[in-house]
């Protein structure tokens, strides 16, 4: 277990005799971010194979020996396991829209099925993935600047330079103890994975300079049609602080008259939204302006932006 820099008593919670078998905690003086907490257990880890496993999520029985025997039958594959909401979240309109969320991503993921409850994934997700640690020793490890999300796409592209495959086993499925249930703490939490999602294009480009989150959030360019400059004018005054938080106090506003699931549903994908688009605006400002292509983000003069 690692402790990313808790400032509260999370590190001797882990050490305590529950539960009753052996274990080690490792722990960071201050928080550097998932994939820096992720490389430092992989560091001191001594086994043949690696199982990352998110710290919201709630295992099933027999997860340690699903992952091994499906790796063992499908060699040359890493094998990522599902997720559902724990029952407390699907209780509110909000949870039941993250749990679509959810679903709709892993179905997103499914390029091919290969057996009962089994598919070839397009992009693994390391919350619930095993593989062999020999594997890492060609990759590399998570690169250290994605502290939030991406971290598991950009080693995906290291993955695929040695041939190596994603495996979806809908068996080893863990209840999702979602740490974000409410709206506005999940919106907050955009603002930096938009950052890591903009560092990770820097990174990567290609195909990826044309997904939908560069699209719709970057600068107004001449490859915009009206509707689309419209939107990103109007996004460009309702990411303001104020203007976000009365946003936030409607929403609530309309839970507390239970509005339908359809309707609420609507007013959280353009919150979130929002908050997504003050995230790449701030990350496009604080990108390294020496970076040619970091340049073009900013100033608007990539064609596909």
């Amino acid at each position: 277990m690692v402790d990313d820099g808790s400032t509260d008593d999370t590190s001797e919670a882990a050490t305590a005799e529950i539960p009753p078998c052996p274990k080690k905690v490792l722990r960071h003086r201050e928080n550097r971010g998932i994939s820096a907490g992720r490389n430092l257990a992989i560091k001191h880890a001594r086994g043949g194979i690696l199982i990352f496993v998110s710290d919201d999520l709630i295992v099933p029985e027999g997860f340690v020996q699903a992952h091994l025997e499906t790796l063992e039958r499908y060699p040359g594959y890493w094998v990522v396991g599902g997720f559902k909401q724990h029952e407390k979240a699907v209780t509110t309109s909000f949870g039941r829209y993250l749990d679509s969320l959810e679903s709709t991503w892993e179905e997103a993921r499914k390029v091919a099925s290969i057996g009962p409850s089994l598919w070839e994934m397009s992009w693994p997700t390391a919350r619930n993935l095993s593989l062999p640690r020999a594997d890492l020793d060609k990759t590399g490890l998570f690169d250290e600047q994605f502290r939030l999300v991406c971290e598991d796409q950009d080693l995906t592209h290291e993955a695929w330079r040695f041939g190596i495959k994603f495996l979806y086993n809908s068996e080893i499925t863990c209840l999702h103890n979602e740490q974000l249930l409410e709206l506005g703490r999940f919106c907050r939490s955009q603002i930096g994975k938009a950052d890591d999602t903009l560092r990770f294009i820097l990174k990567r480009g290609g195909n990826h300079l044309n997904a939908p989150v560069v699209l719709v959030n970057g600068p107004i360019s001449r490859a915009d049609g009206a509707t689309t400059v419209i939107k990103k004018l109007a996004k460009s005054f309702l990411m303001r602080r104020a203007v976000l938080s009365m946003v936030e106090a409607l929403i609530s506003l309309a839970e507390r008259l239970r509005l339908p699931d359809r309707l609420l549903w609507r007013l959280y994908r353009h919150a979130i939204g929002l908050y997504i688009f003050r995230g790449w605006r701030l990350a496009l400002r604080s990108v390294d302006r020496r970076s040619s292509l970091a340049n073009e983000f900013s100033l608007g003069g990539h064609t596909h932006l």
